[in-house]
């Protein structure tokens, strides 16, 4: 009996240490994932990934961290090391990151290369827009190391009850400058500044002070124009390209078919937007985000007018290859990797093919003001708008008058000097006190002064060390745990 009792109490001692370890498994396979973020509140991740992304994978439990700030211009010779040294520091290891520090890292050997993972896993990437996994590939020297979940591109909407109203063809993909300039001109432009209709084309109209600068610029660049060489460090304004840019941009607004105004801080916000008060036939939104909130102050019917159908077509086109047009833009849309070197690499790319996949894509498909998924195929129809519009054609980078996408090479201070030389030249042509050609040559001679300043100015800096806060990095260290949020996921 003694016996019994002995071998009873052995073997339901060996249940309850059996038990105990069942117990603490799930917690010792779970993986604690570091990912960096920028936001003090950390509810942008969250609400966009994080909710949905934890409530799928409870074996992978997120840490959202801020590094400390780099106390360095991007200009800088040792920022890419000091970047390194601040994501090393937390060991993080999901990085977010703007497309210039990707493109650095990617060549610093910091990132991890995702085709070898993209290929294990067949993983399809081919229902990502295009332009945007060329671009990724592009920066990362010819290999893919990150993922862009949302990015924006220019697009045109148009009120298709005025086009219906005056028998006028809508606008289609791929029209240039030009052609949608002729288009907006075959609108009335009889009636007072109270009520009468503008053809195109800005949110609150072209800036009053000078739309001449605003328009010639906007349609320079879609031609894929720019206004400074860095190979040679020469400005590029004086030229052909640029006069046709700007003898166009004059002649447009000699028809008083485009609106301008510019913003008033003193007026109502959503009540200067001619095109929500169904006065304006086209709005060109360089971030269709911007537009939604519009789009949503006509449905609301605070506008005053009936609500109006809304179409959407992608453009304005370079003219030189109507399938292309420069507005691929990545400024506000984040690009997520992985540190080379992360103990949790699985993790993490699970973390990620979550985040570029077909459920985050639907959920940011049904309202995409906060970013355009980079994922087709999605059905979304907010306001009559197929999402399957923004697609349409290629899109390659947005341009600009200098082509220095890792800021490397442009001052903050030039650019400064650049746009006040312009505003000063342009506004002077408006004013008839000088002609397209001498405003073109004294800003190519001024800028060029203050370039040549500039870049001596920047070489002197390296030198130095160039200590310059980067205001994108957060001052302090900051760790947020997954638990310290109750959310409900995303439904």
């Amino acid at each position: 009996m003694r016996k019994f009792k002995l071998t009873s109490m052995l073997l339901i001692g060996l249940l309850i240490v059996g038990s105990a370890g069942c117990t603490s498994s799930p917690a010792a396979n779970t993986t604690k994932l570091k990912v960096m973020t920028y936001e003090k509140e950390n509810r942008y991740f969250n609400n966009q990934y994080g909710d949905m992304f934890h409530a799928q994978n409870g074996s992978i439990k997120i840490q959202l961290v801020r590094p400390k700030r780099i106390e360095l211009e991007k200009t800088a010779s040792n920022y890419v090391q000091a970047l390194e040294q601040s994501i090393e520091q937390e060991q993080l290891d999901v990085l977010y990151l703007s497309i210039d520090d990707y493109k650095r890292l990617s060549a610093a050997g910091f990132l991890l290369d995702l085709e070898p993972l993209v290929a294990r896993d067949h993983y399809n990437i081919d229902t990502i827009y295009p332009s945007i996994i060329n671009f990724l590939r592009e920066q990362g020297g010819g290999k893919l190391y990150g993922f862009a979940p949302t990015f924006q591109r220019q697009v045109i909407f148009y009120n298709m009850d005025l086009f219906d109203q005056y028998g006028i063809e809508p606008p289609h993909d791929g029209m240039t400058w030009q052609e949608l300039i002729d288009l907006a001109g075959r609108f009335p432009t009889d009636g007072d500044e109270q009520s009468r209709i503008y053809g195109g084309f800005t949110s609150f109209g072209l800036d009053k002070e000078s739309p001449l600068r605003e328009l010639g610029t906007r349609i320079g660049l879609s031609m894929g124009l720019k206004a400074v060489n860095l190979d040679t460090m020469k400005i590029t304004m004086d030229t052909k390209g640029w006069k046709q840019a700007y003898e166009q941009a004059k002649k447009a607004l000699s028809t008083n078919a485009l609106h301008k105004g510019g913003f008033n801080t003193d007026e109502n916000f959503d009540g200067q937007q001619l095109f929500a008060k169904g006065r304006q036939a086209m709005l060109i939104a360089d971030e269709p985000s911007w537009a939604y909130s519009v789009l949503d102050y006509v449905k609301s019917g605070e506008s005053g007018v009936k609500p109006f159908r809304v179409g959407m077509v992608v453009g304005p086109a370079d003219p030189s290859n109507r399938e292309i047009t420069r507005d691929l833009n990545l400024g506000n849309d984040y690009v997520y990797a992985i540190r080379a070197n992360s103990a949790n690499v699985d993790a993490a790319w699970e973390l990620l093919k979550f985040m570029q996949g077909d459920d985050v894509a639907s959920k940011l498909a049904r309202r995409p003001d906060h970013g355009i998924p980079s994922r087709m195929g999605q059905t979304s129809d907010y306001y009559g708008i197929n999402l399957d519009g923004f697609y349409h054609l290629t899109s390659v980078p947005l341009s600009n008058y200098y082509d220095d996408p890792d800021s490397s090479m442009i001052t903050d201070e030039f650019k400064e000097k650049y746009e006040e030389i312009t505003y000063r030249e342009w506004t002077q042509v408006e004013r008839s006190q000088k002609s397209l050609d001498e405003a073109l040559q004294t800003i190519q001679r001024d800028a060029q002064v203050d370039l040549d300043e500039a870049n001596l100015a920047r070489k002197v800096n390296e030198k130095n060390g160039g200590k310059e806060p980067d205001k994108s990095m957060a001052k302090e260290k900051m760790t947020v745990n997954w638990d310290d949020f109750k959310t409900v996921p995303f439904k």
